[in-house]
């Protein structure tokens, strides 16, 4: 007879050797110690299988599940039937989690008998040594308070992921919640998490952060330019799940997600696949427009694409082919601006490259914070002196008062070249 440990924490592993060491370790540090960890090897090729084996000989804890390639969906899986524990928990085989985290959860959940308990996660750069928490401050008022149907809203409007959180085992089991096993395709913790907040019958998010959420790794699926339709197929999935059980009440949260990714899509996939994925998005909003009545920007972008798809591709290729042009003749680069807009452009610029020319980071007046991302926090006036060819990136919004003040302060520096930092928000895919 399997005793029940409090939490099983899922592990879907492929060609992690690199990352593992940290990512198990930072499990088994857990101050709970009630856990068990279910590994799954996906057919890995590095050496990750052999590393597992090996912490399941070290610790009973540590259980190893190796199969043939089939992907992450049919890994995920073979966790969920292995689990054993109260409540599952999952752990992407690049992040590393707070000692903290499942003791924490576990108490949030145990508490008040909550089927879903999360919280926060840090985007993480261990290369640059930087973290930055991951904050809806918009919701603060409905942290830590225990939340249910009513508020199920919500639910959707928090931090989208399926790994800061703790899920009650017999509520996925109720719901027969799983993931959708297509080969080879990303983005199944999409339909994992819509359904886990479709119908979980209670939830919490604590404010707290603990999981680490690695941005530095160049083999990340999330990076990928070439999986055009992988997200379109994982909502197809989760519509068709739900016309099997007749749910046609949950079917507008399938629909309206479906639409609210492809902006995202479309700035991630390769440029050369923009035009024909317009065509599914064209399909996808003559459906289903009615379910985004109210969303009014996205419901504009969409009929700014698809007036004239062709134009409209054009136009932001062009116009992400002259930043880039902009950024690499740049003897270096400067954000102006180390608030959240100033983040939100170092990592748009980490994630294309451009780590190691961003001289500095700048602030019109500096205060106590003298490093971020691993480069200097410099006075404006300094950040000039010392980088005198560095193109400058003002990192705040466009138009506000604070943007005219500091384009005024860098004409007083006598400098009237600069980018606005919206300009690589607008055309980076940015996480």
């Amino acid at each position: 007879m399997h005793k029940t440990v409090k939490v099983s924490v899922i592990v879907p592993v492929y060609n992690s050797a690199k990352y593992l060491t940290q990512c198990i370790g930072s499990i088994l540090a857990q101050t709970l110690k009630d856990i068990e960890v279910i590994c799954v090897d996906d057919g890995s090729v590095d050496g990750s299988g052999q590393m597992l084996d090996q912490y399941a000989a070290r610790d009973a804890r540590v259980k190893v599940f190796h199969q043939e390639n089939r992907g992450y969906g049919a890994a995920m899986n073979i966790g969920l039937t292995e689990a054993k524990g109260c409540y599952i928990g999952i752990v992407e085989s690049d992040d590393c989690i707070l000692s903290e985290m499942y003791e924490t959860l576990y108490g949030a959940a145990a508490a008040d008998d909550i089927e879903v308990v999360k919280s926060d996660a840090y985007y993480w750069y261990e290369s640059a040594g930087y973290r930055k928490r991951i904050h809806r401050e918009n919701l603060e008022a409905y942290y830590d308070k225990d939340l249910y149907d009513m508020d199920r809203n919500l639910f959707f409007d928090f931090y989208m992921n399926i790994w800061t959180g703790i899920y009650k085992r017999a509520f996925l089991e109720r719901e027969g919640i799983c993931f959708h096993e297509s080969r080879g395709a990303s983005y199944q913790d999409n339909g994992f998490w819509i359904q886990t907040m479709m119908y979980c019958r209670s939830a919490k998010w604590l404010n707290k952060a603990f999981y680490l959420y690695r941005q530095d790794n160049e083999m990340s699926s999330i990076k990928s330019k070439k999986k055009v339709m992988a997200m379109t197929r994982e909502y197809e999935y989760v519509e068709k799940r739900l016309l099997e059980r007749k749910d046609y009440k949950n079917l507008p949260y399938c629909y309206y997600y479906k639409l609210f990714r492809h902006r995202g899509n479309f700035f991630r996939i390769a440029d050369e696949d923009k035009l024909d994925f317009c065509k599914q998005m064209r399909r996808d909003y003559l459906d289903y427009k009615g379910y985004i009545k109210g969303a009014q920007s996205m419901d504009g972008w969409f009929c700014r694409v698809l007036s004239d798809p062709q134009d409209f591709c054009k136009e932001i290729i062009t116009a992400k082919s002259n930043i880039q042009n902009r950024l690499n003749s740049a003897e270096g680069l400067i954000i102006y601006g180390a608030g959240k807009h100033g983040d939100i452009v170092f990592r748009g610029l980490f994630k294309e490259g451009y780590y190691e020319k961003i001289m500095c980071f700048a602030a019109t007046e500096t205060g106590d914070v003298f490093e971020m991302a691993g480069k200097p926090v410099l006075q404006i006036d300094m950040a000039v002196k010392e980088y005198p060819g560095a193109l400058i990136i003002i990192a705040v919004v466009k138009g506000s008062g604070m943007y005219h003040e500091m384009a005024k302060k860098l004409e007083k520096l006598e400098i009237d070249e600069y980018l606005a930092g919206s300009e690589i928000e607008s055309s980076f895919y940015i996480i």
